[in-house]
């Protein structure tokens, strides 16, 4: 994976699961995030943090 393609995959990640509901408030106001490789989406308003699994190349750039 070259740099291009890991930009392609970060903005893929936060298009994809930023305003998914907190696990654990059921709030939308959320955002995506890739630490070491795993998917976190962090909640804006109770401050929980759930692993959405790891992080993957979009089809078409692997």
């Amino acid at each position: 994976m070259n740099a291009a393609d890991v930009g392609r995959t970060f903005m893929h990640v936060q298009q994809r699961l930023s305003g998914t509901p907190c696990h654990e408030c059921r709030s939308r106001n959320t955002d995506a995030y890739v630490y070491e490789l795993a998917v976190i989406v962090s909640c804006r308003d109770c401050g929980g943090a759930t692993r959405k699994g790891r992080m993957v190349a979009p089809r078409g750039t692997a």
